[in-house]
């Protein structure tokens, strides 16, 4: 059974959803959607399992050897080895999905320490990360912030976690990460077909790329949205990109915020 693949993108309406629909329409793969970020809650956790381990686990299992029931068992816990095939198995099990040899899942709120330390028990881990221009993300903001369920507070949010995560993604790594920009990938479906393709081991020809026709944005949502352009939108909301950090993110790959 494959390792998996990680859609990650640099927070909301980046396009990510429109990659998992691509990958997920070839017959040997699918991409499983986000859970609001709380497998990281349940990587951190096995992550304190396994500091609680190596500081007390051995102790136990040594007193456990010499003792048996009647030593001091308070910290005895499994070998690390049993800890992290538990893990591996659980997260096979959730999103191995059945017939695909290509899995995995999407998210826009993990960040490349967050893939880094997911390989530690998932060794062949891969990433695809995907970004675009902040200004476009913000201007898609805006119209969810003319709903009464998304508010400038969310907003804030998802440019914070656009900057943290963009950020991540230009340090060093050993995982084999593909970076692909929102404004390339679509101006050239086949183009990402065989790119994509490519790095996660599928047959470009498998792909459906009419799904670069369809524009899905949201549960029973489709078609053109009517958004401001960056100039329209007020200046209370484009001073949000006016940061540093999140200036010199966005020019590491090449988008200039002015």
């Amino acid at each position: 059974m494959s390792s998996p693949l990680l859609v990650l993108g640099a927070g909301q309406r980046c396009g990510s959803t429109l990659l998992q629909r691509l990958i997920s329409s070839h017959p040997d793969a699918f991409i499983w959607g986000e859970q609001r970020g709380h497998l990281a809650n349940i990587l951190e956790a096995v992550e304190g399992l396994r500091g609680h381990n190596e500081q007390r686990g051995w102790g136990g299992r040594d007193e456990f050897a010499k003792q048996g029931y009647q030593g001091f068992m308070a910290n005895l816990m499994p070998e690390q080895a049993v800890v992290d095939e538990a893990f591996e198995a659980f997260c096979t099990r959730l999103f191995a999905a059945e017939g695909a040899r290509v899995w995995g899942f999407k998210e826009v709120r993990y960040d490349l320490r967050f893939a880094e330390a997911l390989r530690r028990y998932l060794p062949g881990t891969r990433v695809i990360f995907v970004v675009r221009d902040p200004r476009s993300v913000l201007c898609s903001l805006d119209e969810w912030e003319q709903t009464d369920w998304w508010t400038r507070a969310k907003t804030q949010a998802t440019i914070n976690n656009w900057q943290r995560i963009a950020a991540s993604f230009q340090q060093e790594t050993a995982l084999p990460v593909l970076t692909l920009r929102y404004e390339d990938y679509t101006a050239d479906p086949a183009g990402t077909a065989r790119r994509v393709g490519a790095f996660a081991g599928l047959d470009p020809a498998g792909f459906d790329l009419s799904v670069f026709d369809r524009k899905v944005h949201n549960l029973g949502a489709e078609g053109h949205r009517d958004l401001r352009e960056w100039s329209e939108l007020p200046l209370a909301l484009r001073a949000l990109l006016y940061d540093e950090p999140i200036r010199l993110a966005a020019k590491a790959y090449d988008y200039w915020i002015y």
